[in-house]
């Protein structure tokens, strides 16, 4: 079967994490750089939106089922645990991190500052300060859970870490992010660890982007 495609922009954090499976995992792929709603990403996600996947004749898309196929159809170590209980666990903390944190960080109190819809462009204080309290709150949940092992879920980088990891830098470009990282001594000592893991270092988006 022909190489494994992971489609969608190297600024996506969806993306990121596909990439940071297919590494951990062993498996060789292609990035196919491309923005949401592009001609290839809509041909195999209904509504557009990245990452998308290609491997051979095998289509998928939502990083979700992306990165259970990488895990479970190629040989690696494994980026889920297989017990059942020690699974139920790991998927408890990627749900939170991609539904919950996912959306207080990035598509609350990222975009209130770098796609502000006030006049002038400036952040958006009423978005910023509301989105802020739930960072503070979630990055405190976050870092007692890293407390016991230095993993959100077992006691190996996993795929709940793959999630949490790009969004927990991302959060750091506004300075709310960094005093929420900052009150949660526990989550920045597991960011500093873990964001010279090769996976995570090697699919670091462009400089200034």
């Amino acid at each position: 079967m022909s190489k494994l495609q992971i489609i969608g922009t190297s600024l996506s954090n969806f993306v990121r994490t596909a990439r940071m499976a297919a590494q951990e995992k062993g498996v060789p792929y292609d990035l196919v750089e491309v923005m949401p709603r592009s001609d290839q990403a809509t041909e195999i996600h209904p509504g557009g939106m990245i990452p998308v996947m290609k491997h051979g004749e095998r289509t998928l898309f939502e990083s979700r089922a992306i990165t259970r196929y990488i895990d479970e159809a190629f040989d690696g170590p494994p980026l889920m645990p297989r017990d059942p209980w020690a699974a139920a666990q790991a998927e408890q903390w990627l749900a939170y991190v991609a539904t919950s944190v996912d959306k207080a960080v990035i598509r609350e109190l990222v975009h209130a500052y770098f796609f502000s819809r006030k006049p002038d462009k400036s952040p958006d204080r009423e978005i910023v300060d509301r989105a802020a309290k739930r960072v503070a709150r979630q990055f405190a949940t976050l870092g007692k859970a890293v407390e016991r092992t230095g993993y959100l879920s077992g006691d190996n980088f996993g795929l709940a870490d793959m999630y949490a990891m790009p969004i927990i830098s991302q959060s750091r470009v506004t300075p709310e992010g960094k005093e929420a990282m900052a009150s949660a001594p526990s989550l920045l000592a597991y960011y500093e660890k873990h964001k010279v893991r090769p996976s995570f270092a090697d699919t670091a988006p462009p400089r200034g982007k």
